[in-house]
């Protein structure tokens, strides 16, 4: 696969993209397999030849351009996937005339050569007569949402304990900013 890079990579780097590549492409290893892999060949590859802020620098302009081509990805998805509402739509729009113009002409089936068309009745809209919240219990759903937000600052000034259904995980994940 030759794509045109925003920078051109070491051969170090090259090397590397391809052993990654290389890994994630084998299905003969499970995730955590692939996962210990590729953290080991990562940790092999930064200790050989230059130095660490140097490999490092590269792997942050990899990031970036990596991160470039996943924007370019989505603003195309979304391209496509507004492509698709619009047939979406269009169809929907033609259905309803057809539908229409089949009610008018008081045709309620049509047998043609590469296609049927039959007209049928839905089902009746439901439409309330009062205010959801009035309604009697056993024709309500009812679903529950934590707020993680609320819990996360309550249990951050809970000194004394009073929030026992509830902690805080010891994990602590870092993240790298890249400018």
């Amino acid at each position: 696969m030759t794509t045109i890079r925003l920078w051109e990579l070491s051969e170090e780097i090259k090397e590397l993209e391809n052993a990654i590549a290389t890994l994630v492409e084998d299905e003969t290893l499970s995730e955590e397999e692939r996962e210990d892999r590729l953290q080991e060949m990562f940790a092999r590859w930064l200790k050989t030849g230059e130095s660490f802020k140097q490999k490092a620098e590269q792997v942050a302009r990899y990031i970036r351009h990596t991160e470039a081509v996943a924007t370019a990805r989505k603003a195309e998805a979304r391209r496509i996937r507004d492509l698709a509402t619009q047939a979406e739509n269009q169809a929907a729009r033609l259905r309803k005339y057809l539908t229409n113009q089949m009610i008018l002409s008081g045709v309620d089936r049509i047998e043609g050569v590469s296609t049927k068309i039959s007209l049928r009745k839905k089902q009746p809209i439901v439409l309330l007569n009062i205010p959801a919240e009035e309604l009697p219990p056993e024709y309500v759903r009812v679903t529950h949402k934590p707020d993680l937000t609320k819990i996360r600052a309550a249990l951050k000034t809970d000194t004394e304990g009073e929030i026992d259904w509830a902690s805080l995980s010891e994990n602590h994940e870092h993240s790298v900013t890249i400018r």
